[in-house]
């Protein structure tokens, strides 16, 4: 059998070699599929009269390894791709390199034409020609319908008018409706899309058997799939105008592919200069619901894996977003008005108190959250509640069939007699929508920007720094010793130090939360104050494990409920926010869908930012918008070709990569990839060194090296991360009987026979059975997942990776 390095040169004089070309199916063409030659095969793609590839008989390759190819894009069979580019392939890379390099139709028509200056042979000669390449007869018109919305009375009109014709109202709102049957088309013409859903559905049934999510899965057919709905504000990029995408995530897609762009579906757009009303929110969501049911009855698709046409069912089953956003999405008073809760009927409380002192004190009046019983929302209650409000509304006299409580009606009278409820969620009409229970309380607002975001605020700033429980005074402290934390490279934001708290992203407080309590309780002085916040994030990392069970749910629900409880009884009634009040409603949506990495919005914020780059004009951003994502999404399905030529298809796989770049890792050994060796005299030589230790395992030299990836993973010893802020040399590793057990990554060697070991030292408990945290609650020890007390022990192990 030939060497790994013999079998890579053997492939790569394969892939240089000429293929049979097959045509491209794009979204307009579904029923044929023609294989044949091209009309092109005797072409030799020219740079000033040298040809760039050499064109030999047609022959049969293998998928490429080259070293950014996302390898679960091809399968082990064979593939045929043309040696010469087709001006459509070419039309392919430039509008992902438009939409993944943020360039403007300007900036492509210059590209063209510079590349045509060097007489490049089937380049476009502009963004106009590289549209036409793509998606020939392309009529954008096809793809959405306009509609102008009464901001008054919710009418809708798809004939524009200055004033609506029900009430004569001027303020119209415009709403672009973007059918998602169509998205789902393009998609599933993307080579592997369909297999990887049926892949990652199988593996939720496993995961989530215990959750709503799960036991739906098993409810569905096979070829059913589910969505998740969004829909948050963001600007245009001159600041004028606001967009209000409502995008659909499909929770069968792993993530983070989920968030990438051309996966995601947007069912319609609100472009508008303040933020839209509940009655417009209404109107848009009635729209997009007789869209959402016609998938849910079952569509017809067809799709490339399987060659053939099938019925696909979609079935959208929850709702996450931010709180003011929720609250239109479900037709109910904000957060910070009575039954302002989305999740329960609890009343919450009007809150009077001063700042300030002397000629400076201000009264102020909030309303809390008193931590108590409460009666959850359900399908039954509300419905009910809705049928009450249209009977109301009847009684005034109303003209039109909005259910909105009549305006200049006094806001008292309604809020009690509705109990929040302004009017019916259209969202409910789709078969596992429900109120409450399916809109999902929010990890990036709710917990890491909202309860722990207040929790350091009350610690650590300057106004209650004479109170018991403030940390202000060891805030220095605090902070050098936070600034030993070393944090996985893979982590999105390192936080800054908690001096500049006020400033920090969500993704700070997220990664300061998991990485930071621990010294944050070292320094706190009474017990109690240690057993809040460690009750909060034994929470949280239990809500984030991998699976959810019943158990893990009814423990997150006795945590949060003990630290609501505690954090009213040491900070006081005062700092009873609303989002301190939505941490009792987490296992609900635990229970509903899973852990919070399933639904967090931390995914929606980075799609919102992606969607407007793709935008670079002055006018009409939802067209845009929408002509870009279609003419991005066939540029996907071209690129995903068996077909496609293997020097553009390398080239837009390092477009299409969001993760670390490979090229420093190109040496491939014993299933690793290896970066560039290193001088052993980097190590400690002497008897006892670490240098000596792993040479004592090999007869021959080492060979050794700072890192070592496998998969996505990557391996770093303590030597490269010594005084850095990061550090991946932190492992978990296994013994015979599963034994596990931590260590330190001390040195990554490969030998003679190409095998690639790491030297391990054990970090061990002292005393035995001291290495976890531990919470006294209620009479119960309560382990702190994810948070050990080890030492190093000089006890070496040598492991494969």
């Amino acid at each position: 059998m030939p060497s790994r390095a013999t079998a890579y040169r053997r492939k790569s004089i394969l892939l240089r070699r000429n293929s049979f070309r097959r045509t491209i199916c794009s979204s307009n063409t579904l029923d044929k599929k023609n294989v044949g030659l091209s009309q092109n095969a005797n072409q030799v793609w020219l740079i000033n009269d040298e040809p760039l590839m050499k064109n030999d008989k047609p022959t049969t390759v293998f998928a490429p390894d080259t070293d950014s190819v996302d390898f679960n894009i091809v399968d082990g069979n064979s593939v045929n791709r043309r040696s010469c580019p087709t001006s459509s392939d070419i039309a392919a890379s430039m509008m992902i390199f438009k939409v993944r390099r943020l360039q403007n139709n300007r900036d492509i028509d210059l590209i063209c034409k510079l590349l045509n200056t060097f007489n490049i042979k089937n380049v476009p000669i502009s963004m106009k020609s590289v549209e036409t390449k793509i998606h020939r007869k392309f009529n954008l018109k096809e793809y959405f319908k306009c509609y102008y919305i009464c901001s008054e009375c919710g009418s809708s009109n798809t004939n524009y008018s200055k004033k609506c014709p029900s009430c004569d109202v001027s303020n119209l709102v415009e709403f672009y409706l973007y059918p998602v049957k169509q998205q789902i088309q393009q998609l599933l013409l993307v080579k592997g899309f369909y297999e990887k859903l049926k892949s990652e559905k199988k593996k939720n049934i496993l995961s989530f058997s215990d959750t709503t999510y799960g036991q739906i899965l098993k409810e569905i057919s096979d070829d059913s799939f589910t969505m998740t709905i969004n829909c948050d504000g963001v600007c245009t990029p001159n600041k004028t105008l606001q967009l209000w995408p409502f995008v659909l995530m499909l929770n069968e897609i792993a993530i983070p592919d989920r968030r990438y762009l051309e996966n995601v579906l947007i069912a319609g757009i609100i472009p508008a200069t303040k933020k839209p009303t509940h009655v417009v929110f209404e109107t848009c969501l009635t729209l997009i619901c007789d869209d959402l049911m016609k998938l849910e009855s079952g569509q017809c698709f067809y799709v490339n894996d399987l060659d053939q046409r099938i019925v696909v069912n979609l079935f959208t089953i929850a709702s996450c977003t931010d709180k003011p956003a929720e609250a239109l999405m479900q037709n109910v008073v904000q957060y910070n008005s009575e039954y302002g809760c989305p999740k329960c009927f609890c009343t919450g409380k009007l809150y009077y108190g001063t700042r300030g002192t002397g000629a400076k004190e201000k009264s102020f009046t909030i309303r809390v959250y008193p931590f108590g019983n409460y009666v959850l929302r359900c399908q039954e209650i509300s419905s009910k509640i809705i049928q009450d409000v249209y009977d109301i509304n009847k009684s005034k006299g109303k003209t039109f069939d909005k259910p909105q409580v009549k305006k200049g009606s006094k806001p008292k009278e309604i809020l009690v007699n509705h109990f929040g409820h302004l009017g019916f969620c259209p969202l409910t009409k789709l078969k596992y929508m429900n109120y409450g229970t399916s809109f999902l309380t929010d990890s990036l607002h709710t917990i890491y920007g909202g309860a722990f975001k207040r929790l350091l605020t009350l610690l650590f700033d300057r106004q209650y720094r004479n109170e018991q429980w403030s940390l202000f005074k060891k805030l220095d402290h605090i902070d050098e010793l936070l600034c030993h934390i070393k944090i996985p490279s893979t982590t999105q934001r390192r936080f800054r130090s908690i001096k500049l708290i006020s400033k920090f992203k969500a993704s700070e407080f997220r990664t300061l939360f998991h990485f930071g309590i621990p010294v944050i309780v070292r320094c706190m002085g009474k017990k109690a104050h240690k057993v809040l916040l460690l009750s909060f994030l034994t929470a949280i990392n239990l809500a984030s494990s991998e699976c959810i069970t019943v158990e893990t749910i009814n423990l997150v629900k006795e945590l949060l409920h003990y630290f609501v409880e505690q954090y009213q009884n040491v900070f006081g009634l005062r700092h009873m926010t609303s989002n301190i009040h939505s941490l009792l409603h987490v296992n609900e949506s635990l229970k509903y869908i899973g852990p919070l990495w399933m639904y967090s919005t931390f995914n929606y914020e980075g799609i919102d930012k992606d969607l407007i780059s793709t935008v670079h004009g002055t006018i009409q951003f939802a067209k845009q918008l929408i002509r870009q994502h279609v003419l991005f999404r066939d540029a996907i399905i071209a690129h995903r070709n068996f077909s496609y030529p293997l020097s553009l298809f390398t080239f837009n796989e390092q477009l299409l990569n969001r993760k670390a770049s490979l090229f420093n890792y190109r040496n491939i050994a014993d299933g690793c990839r290896m970066p560039k060796p290193v001088s052993s005299k980097l190590y400690d030589e002497s008897e006892n060194g670490i240098a000596t230790i792993v040479q004592s395992y090999f007869n021959d030299p080492v060979i050794f090296f700072h890192s070592v990836k496998i998969g996505n993973l990557l391996l770093k010893t303590t030597t490269i991360s010594y005084g850095k802020l990061f550090a991946d040399n932190c492992v978990s590793f296994y013994f015979s009987g599963k034994q596990q057990k931590m260590g330190l990554i001390q040195a990554i060697v490969k030998s003679n026979d190409d095998n690639v070991r790491v030297l391990i030292e054990e970090l061990i408990e002292k005393p035995t059975n001291s290495s976890k945290l531990k919470i006294k609650l209620n009479n119960k020890c309560i382990e702190i997942p994810n948070t050990f007390i080890l030492y190093r022990s000089h006890i070496y192990h040598l492991k494969h990776p």
